[in-house]
C-alpha cells in the first residue's frame, strides 16, 4: 500500500483538478467493490423508505450509486463539481438499461443552479460532503431543492472513529486525501443539518473501514472492532455515519 499523502487545496480550481485527475482511473480502494456497493445500496434504499419520483445525488462522482438506483426512480440527476467525474459518469450511464432516466451535470453542490426549488423527492450524498469546501452552503441548497416530505440521505465518515482520532495519529498515518477534508461527528453533522434548514429524522453508524488508506494489518484490527461496535453500540469503533433529514419548514 502506498502511503497516503494529503494534497494541499487552496481553492476550487485545485479541488476540481484533483477529482478530474482521479476520474480517469477511479476504483474502489477499501475492499471488494461489488460487496461494498451492495451494502451501501441496501442502506440507501432503507433510508428512502419506498420513495420514488426524482432522486438527486450531489457529488455523484462516476455515478456508481445512481446507476444502480435507477430502477426505483422515474428521474435521476447526478451533479458533480468535476467535469472529469461527470464524463466518467456518462460512460457508466450509457450502458444502463435505464439511461433515459439519468441526467448528469457539472453543477457544484454549493450552487445547484440547474435544480429548481422543491423539485426533488430524495437527495443523496455518499462520501462527498467531507470533500466539499463549503459544506453548510451545500446543505442549504439541499434544503432548497427538497420537496416537502422529501428526504436527504447522507453517508459520511464518522469523525469520532478510532482510526481518525487514535490509531492514525499514533501510527503517524495521514487520514485526509485533501487538506480541506473534514470528518464530522454526529453532533456536528446534526448541527450542520439544522443550521441549513433541515430537520434530522434518524441517524446510525455504518461499516466503513478506509482500508486503502492504512496498513493491511490495521484493517484487520478495525474489522474486529467494527463487529464489537455493532454489537455494543460503540460509535468510536464504527467508521461511517448515516443520517436522514427532511425540510424543517
Amino acid at each position: 500500500m502506498a502511503r497516503l499523502v494529503t494534497r494541499t487545496i487552496r481553492d476550487r480550481s485545485e479541488l476540481v483538478a484533483f477529482f478530474n485527475q482521479h476520474a480517469i482511473s477511479y476504483t474502489e480502494t477499501h475492499g471488494d467493490a461489488d460487496r461494498l456497493l451492495g451494502y451501501r445500496l441496501e442502506l440507501i434504499r432503507r433510508c428512502c423508505q419506498g420513495r420514488s419520483g426524482v432522486l438527486l445525488e450531489i457529488g455523484c462522482g462516476t455515478a456508481t450509486h445512481l446507476a444502480k438506483l435507477a430502477p426505483g426512480f422515474s428521474r435521476l440527476i447526478g451533479v458533480d463539481i468535476s467535469p472529469g467525474m461527470v464524463d466518467a459518469a456518462w460512460r457508466r450511464a450509457q450502458i444502463s438499461p435505464y439511461r433515459n432516466r439519468i441526467e448528469l451535470r457539472v453543477d457544484p453542490a454549493e450552487e445547484l443552479r440547474t435544480i429548481d426549488d422543491a423539485s426533488v423527492d430524495v437527495v443523496l450524498c455518499v462520501g462527498a460532503l467531507e470533500h466539499m469546501l463549503y459544506r453548510a452552503q451545500a446543505l442549504r441548497q439541499v434544503s432548497r431543492v427538497l420537496k416537502r416530505g422529501g428526504v436527504f440521505v447522507l453517508l459520511t465518515p464518522n469523525g469520532r472513529y478510532c482510526w481518525y482520532k487514535r490509531l492514525a495519529p499514533l501510527l503517524r498515518c495521514s487520514t485526509r486525501h485533501l487538506s480541506t477534508d473534514r470528518f464530522l461527528d454526529r453532533r456536528e453533522a446534526i448541527g450542520l443539518l439544522q443550521f441549513a434548514g433541515l430537520r434530522p429524522i434518524d441517524w446510525d453508524f455504518w461499516t466503513f473501514i478506509p482500508k486503502g488508506d492504512m496498513p493491511r494489518w490495521t484493517g484487520v484490527i478495525l474489522e474486529g472492532l467494527d463487529r464489537v461496535g455493532r454489537v455494543c453500540r460503540l460509535g468510536a469503533c464504527r467508521g461511517g455515519l448515516i443520517l436522514t433529514a427532511t425540510r424543517a419548514i
